[in-house]
């Protein structure tokens, strides 16, 4: 399945387009590649399928940062060498109440949109959870970082709290959760690989098709993918990202750090609004 799954032209253009200035790493379930040689697993160095098939491998994931170059094996550990973070939010789930997922799914979208982010969103199911997304690039340079990517990521988180509570009672998930896992250098799905542990496709959908989602979409050999995961405004959710710093502040360890790179929460607003003239 390995073989014929990355052989597939849509599946390694799709992989390539996504972990562009992402450091990967490639799993057999169990053991974790992340180097090769002494530089950073990166796109340029994975020759799909072979790269899987010598390895012992069926899954990809990438750094939810993006970053300038990937080098040397200090490149991704440097906070100057961020250019972006991608905010989203794991709902964790049993596949078999998948269905809870997807209603959490939508709660978090309509949550984004009331913020006013609707055409930078989409969905990712993952194989047994799903991810929602915030294109990176919907916010303006001057915001991005992990700052502004785990404080949208964590102000709406706790404005859904209530449904999922509601989720769990509804259709008795109680394993059901939806976390924040941004962090440096964190991992989460690339599209169109292989679950590390059962034989399902992460697949991308538009937020608008949630309502249609069936499992069958995620089956190898016959997955239903949007490639449209890459579009969005930019600065669409700039102001959502400014409101969430002001109520929930920046990524927690930053605050405590003697050695932080990134500029403040006071710096990065100060420097928008500056762009804005």
């Amino acid at each position: 399945m390995v073989r014929e799954h990355y052989s597939k032209p849509i599946v390694r253009q799709e992989i390539i387009r996504f972990s562009r200035g992402r450091w990967l790493a490639a799993t057999s379930g169990t053991t974790w590649i992340r180097y090769v040689g002494r530089k950073p697993l990166t796109i340029n160095s994975l020759d799909l399928p072979d790269f899987m098939l010598r390895r012992g491998c069926r899954s990809l994931y990438a750094t939810t940062s993006i970053y300038r170059r990937l080098r040397t094996r200090e490149d991704p550990f440097s906070e100057d060498n961020v250019v972006a973070v991608t905010p989203y939010l794991d709902i964790d789930n049993r596949i078999e109440n998948w269905k809870a997922t997807i209603f959490m799914a939508l709660e978090v979208v309509k949550e984004l949109e009331r913020l006013g982010i609707e055409r930078s969103v989409y969905v990712l199911w993952s194989g047994k959870g799903a991810h929602v997304r915030v294109h990176e690039r919907a916010i303006s340079h001057e915001l991005r970082g992990l700052d502004s990517a785990w404080a949208l990521a964590e102000y709406v988180k706790l404005k859904v709290e209530d449904k999922l509570i509601e989720a769990r009672n509804r259709y008795g998930a109680k394993d059901l959760r939806v976390e924040n896992q941004l962090k440096p250098r964190s991992l989460f799905t690339v599209p169109l690989t292989i679950h590390r542990k059962i034989d399902r496709i992460a697949i991308c959908m538009r937020p608008e098709k949630l309502d249609e989602f069936e499992l069958s979409w995620s089956e190898p050999g016959a997955f239903i993918h949007d490639a449209s995961w890459s579009e969005y405004e930019e600065g669409e959710a700039d102001n959502a990202v400014l409101e969430a710093l002001s109520k929930v502040g920046g990524y927690p360890l930053h605050r405590y750090s003697n050695k932080r790179k990134e500029p403040t929460v006071e710096e990065m607003i100060r420097r928008w609004l500056d762009s804005k003239g």
